[in-house]
């Protein structure tokens, strides 16, 4: 055992040594024990940054209601500016996409339906009329694609907009199902990513084959979508490890990577008997994605994983985060592409340790760095939602 943890710590050493990370910040202003920030959204995009400006989304309870809030960074300040509340009812699982020139877009659920707004200044659009939650954004220049589970007769399924921006006015240009007929079962939890040639893929939990299945399909332009294909290679039906319909799998995220490329990550629970694994699949730019990934390495074996994401840039770049308690409590872990697997796990420095620290989002930026946020929990003294930037060295 002591082996085991000697050479454990010898490999997060080697791989902390790529990067240099700075002092943790704290973003949300205010905290107490009886306030419950939440980092969770459809495909986890709770961070962002424009021209050199970082913003951070969450939603907290501190005014009696959930309500979500946005805070940014400008590149010279040493601290996050005071948050500003983006909704007036209750509000869930916001997310943030990055527009270019210190510009972004937010959108969220409010009152049983999706939100938008472009960030500073502008007025706040209601992407759908039906009842519509978990909704999720991709941006690709001032190309803005959004993505939410609809409410449509019995269960919800999945409708992407493509949304146009003519200065300061955001508005909807097309909204469409990504299956035109109303679904068979719950469809939700969508992720998107989009290109540069405006293609988008978009990927979501859905349960028409009785047990939860990552789904994804592609679209050159957001209006005509591929037939929906499996992210996951395993099996359904009673024979898949005899476990009824079949095993479960979870909250898929999507980045685009590289020129044409888009990877996916999700949860996995086909090794049942120790809860969830972060696996992942990667379409090189075929539009089809490959055999699934075990992401985690053998240090995560027997442990159960959570709130996995995935981030990637066009330059080639691309990683995992999630949070475990291998340790003994949970800590924020990263795992890198390097071109034929995953590497080594490597704990945050300011999110692992004493404590707990969970639900980690992040994104690279224009020149590589790394941003992750997190939450930092603290019985006695509120959760603090913290924020650390990291740099090739």
């Amino acid at each position: 055992m002591r082996a085991a943890v000697l050479l454990l710590a010898l490999l997060a050493s080697s791989a902390h040594a790529a990067w240099e990370w700075s002092a943790p910040l704290t973003v949300n202003s205010v905290r107490s024990a009886a306030i419950f920030p939440h980092l969770e959204s459809a495909n986890r995009r709770g961070v962002a940054v424009s021209g050199g400006t970082v913003a951070v989304v969450w939603e907290d309870n501190r005014d009696g209601s959930p309500q979500c809030y946005l805070a940014t960074k400008p590149a010279a300040a040493a601290a996050f500016q005071l948050e500003i509340r983006l909704s007036q009812g209750d509000c869930y699982e916001p997310v943030v996409a990055a527009l270019g020139d210190g510009r972004f877009v937010a959108a969220w659920e409010e009152a049983g339906t999706a939100h938008a707004r472009l960030l500073p200044g502008g007025a706040v659009l209601k992407l759908s009329d039906a009842e519509a939650a978990q909704v999720t954004l991709a941006a690709a220049g001032e190309r803005i694609y959004a993505a939410w589970a609809e409410q449509t007769g019995r269960f919800r399924r999945i409708v992407v907009a493509r949304l146009a921006l003519e200065g300061d006015a955001l508005s909807v240009k097309t909204r469409r199902p990504v299956e035109a007929k109303k679904p068979a079962d719950e469809q939700g939890w969508p992720a998107l990513a989009t290109k540069g040639d405006g293609s988008v893929t978009v990927a979501w939990e859905d349960r028409r084959n009785h047990h939860t299945v990552p789904m994804v399909s592609t679209s050159r332009d957001g209006r005509r979508f591929a037939r929906p294909a499996r992210l996951t290679d395993q099996a359904s039906g009673a024979s898949a490890e005899g476990l009824g319909a079949g095993t479960g799998a979870m909250r898929p995220t999507l980045t685009a990577w590289g020129g044409q490329g888009v990877v996916a990550v999700w949860l996995d629970k086909r090794d049942f008997l120790s809860g969830y694994d972060v696996y992942a699949a990667l379409d090189g730019g075929t539009r089809r994605f490959g055999k699934n990934i075990r992401v985690q390495d053998s240090f995560g074996d027997n442990m159960v994983q959570w709130h996995a994401a995935v981030v990637g840039d066009a330059g080639g770049r691309l990683l995992a985060l999630w949070d475990d308690a291998r340790d003994g409590t949970p800590d924020v872990w990263l795992s890198e592409w390097d071109g034929k697997a995953f590497g080594d796990d490597v704990a945050v420095p300011a999110a692992s340790g004493l404590g707990a620290q969970s639900d980690p989002v992040g994104t690279l930026d224009a020149a590589g760095s790394l941003h992750v946020v997190w939450l930092d929990h603290d019985e006695k003294a509120g959760t603090r939602v913290r924020y650390a930037r990291a740099v090739r060295k």
